[in-house]
């Protein structure tokens, strides 16, 4: 699934959701206040699922504590009591076992296709037919590394921010077009003007930022 598709479902549903509320037809205030606890769970399956860059530990973090605060409030248990001890219990067996990794994320694909949820990733393309993709971030940050990707001409990337940011940097015989639509963000194009070359390719950037912001530079 695109990346731009998680945030267009929420953006839908929740309007969805506030058009029946106004219309008396569901009491919007009463689901939130009772099943707010499934909005962590389904962020943790999102990321859980994602088979792009989303942080699998994050992921296992925001299901586990919302699987908590579901059973506190729905079999009245008083677990709530237990959660910080119980997360940094959970912090402490990760860090242990979990291998850190060094450097920025290898990618060789033709296409790069990520989604970040609440964390953040260094991606470095080696790519040798990149031909674009898409690049979605929510409440998180991306650094896109293709320096040392053979980009093929015309070759398209999505880019969406959502009070997040992404920052891409393009090898220098390549030239930027951009267009999109900012809402309360915008994007800065800091690459160097190319002049007339037979081996300047195009890469075109589709960028929608709300409350976020890209910048792209060699």
């Amino acid at each position: 699934m695109s990346g731009r598709v998680w945030p267009g479902l929420f953006f839908l549903l929740f309007g969805v959701s506030l058009l029946l509320h106004q219309a008396d037809i569901i009491d919007l205030g009463y689901l939130l206040s009772n099943w707010w606890p499934f909005i962590l769970i389904i962020i943790g399956i999102i990321q859980l699922i994602n088979r792009t860059q989303s942080s699998k530990v994050s992921g296992f973090l925001f299901l586990f504590v919302g699987t908590l605060f579901f059973i506190n409030q729905w079999f009245d248990m008083n677990l709530v009591s237990y959660l910080w001890p119980l997360i940094f219990i959970f912090i402490g067996i990760i860090i242990i076992f979990t291998r850190a990794k060094h450097g920025k994320t290898p990618h060789t694909n033709e296409n790069l296709n990520t989604f970040l949820l609440f964390s953040g990733a260094e991606i470095k393309s080696q790519s040798k037919n990149f031909q674009g993709g898409s690049v979605t971030t929510m409440f998180g940050g991306a650094e896109i590394d293709l320096r040392d990707a053979i980009i093929e001409d015309g070759a398209s990337l999505d880019l969406t921010s959502i009070l997040g940011g992404a920052s891409i940097m393009v090898p220098d015989n390549v030239h930027v077009e951009i267009s999109g639509v900012p809402i309360l963000g915008g994007w800065e194009d800091n690459t160097r003007v190319q002049g007339e070359n037979e081996d300047v390719v195009v890469l075109k950037i589709n960028c929608l930022t709300i409350l976020g912001g890209g910048e792209i530079t060699n």
